[in-house]
């Protein structure tokens, strides 16, 4: 691409790291977001490339009465750069099926989504560069339809925040981790998840990876006792 091109595009660039992602994306249908990135590429330009569109989906928590995934979803179809997307999957065993855990499972009262959406704003504010940081913020208040994306360990709850909705492109992801002691009283703990969890991790027959090398270490701790 000629100089002259990347001047006129340097400003779109800069100006569309700070700008919120409002784009509705549905991560349950990959078939139609293929659709429209092949759609996207065919009226690129050659400049623009090289184009991709990837997919990645783990496991965070896995037993096998609870299961916890997340999902990244990386698009880059056209200048000034690409876009990507969170998702979190959490299942558990109920009447010997799995089922969908939502955060609205979890957090079934007024007060305790407060609880939630107050103890997420104020780590935002203490995040150097999210968009709720400094003496002149972006962002003061944090809403609750912010609150969408959560995956569970074997300690945590951690609530991820997509990208642009708390903080610029390239800081993120911008995520607050819930210890689980933290929630007691906070959240609802007559759901099955949690003595299913409780088992889990009595027993050791699982796998935690979100912090991946933390949970080896622990592992090879509790093996050399």
């Amino acid at each position: 691409m000629k100089t002259w091109g990347l001047h006129l595009l340097l400003p779109f660039c800069l100006l569309s790291c700070t700008q919120k992602e409002s784009k509705p994306v549905n991560m349950d249908d990959l078939s139609t977001l293929k659709k429209e990135f092949l759609q996207q590429i065919h009226i690129s330009n050659v400049e623009e490339g090289p184009f991709s569109f990837n997919y990645q989906f783990k496991t965070v928590f896995y037993s096998k009465a609870v299961i916890s995934l997340f999902g990244t979803l990386t698009v880059h179809d056209r200048l000034p750069h690409g876009w990507q997307r969170y998702e979190g999957k959490t299942f558990c065993i109920v009447n010997d099926q799995y089922k969908e855990v939502t955060l609205d499972d979890l957090f079934t009262t007024e007060t305790q989504k407060e609880f939630l959406r107050k103890t997420c704003e104020d780590h935002l504010k203490k995040t150097l560069t999210s968009y709720f940081a400094g003496n002149e913020p972006l962002r003061t208040t944090l809403a609750q339809d912010d609150i969408r994306t959560f995956v569970m360990d074997d300690q945590y709850l951690i609530v991820i925040f997509q990208p642009y909705s708390v903080g610029g492109c390239g800081d993120g992801p911008f995520l607050v981790k819930f210890p689980f002691s933290d929630l007691q009283g906070h959240w609802n703990s007559l759901h099955p998840i949690h003595s299913l969890l409780k088992q889990a991790t009595q027993s050791c027959a699982f796998t935690s990876s979100w912090d991946l090398e933390q949970f080896y270490e622990g592992l090879l701790k509790e093996h050399n006792q």
